[in-house]
């Protein structure tokens, strides 16, 4: 079965996919990470798990449907499985039932308070450095111990929100 593809760029820049007597408009990888904020890998696993679904490949460029790119710039990401070799951070969840973008708070807080430098290479790949910044401000404090939220205070520049002042209160002293 041949089908006919043709790809006609506007002069606004636009791709238009043209395959079997169907047009529509497309997006580049590159454009699609532009457009979502992430990097090209993640785009291409966004492909592998089905999240995005490719148009078409053309001369090793995969096209995607630019509706599809939007709706999904709109939608928090449902597919974000956690790779294996974090298992140890979670004992009591189970890894599989995880999303990376759901659960996006208690998987920055483990790996950053227990990951090793695997993990928080991972975690540096995965989250956008403002996103990083972001917890430490938000919740940096409430789930990072003392010496952590040093750390990663410094680390990413960020201030976070003070100590409440139970926490400094020292229960222990008699």
């Amino acid at each position: 079965m041949n089908i006919e593809i043709s790809l006609a760029r506007k002069s606004d820049g636009s791709l238009f996919l043209e395959a079997g007597g169907r047009t529509r408009e497309v997006r580049t990888v590159a454009q699609a990470a532009r457009i979502l904020g992430r990097t090209r890998r993640q785009i291409y696993r966004y492909i592998e798990t089905g999240l995005l679904k490719p148009e078409a490949k053309l001369l090793g460029e995969w096209l995607l449907d630019a509706a599809e790119v939007a709706h999904t710039a709109h939608s928090p990401l449902a597919v974000q499985p956690l790779p294996k070799k974090l298992r140890f951070l979670f004992p009591e969840y189970d890894i599989s039932k995880l999303n990376a973008g759901r659960d996006k708070t208690l998987v920055i807080s483990r790996v950053l308070e227990n990951g090793g430098l695997d993990e928080i290479k991972w975690v540096f790949k995965r989250y956008r450095r403002d996103e990083l910044s972001d917890f430490i401000k938000e919740d940096g404090t409430r789930l990072l111990g003392s010496r952590s939220l040093r750390l990663w205070s410094l680390v990413l520049d960020a201030k976070p929100k003070p100590v409440p002042a139970w926490r400094n209160a020292g229960i222990w002293k008699g």
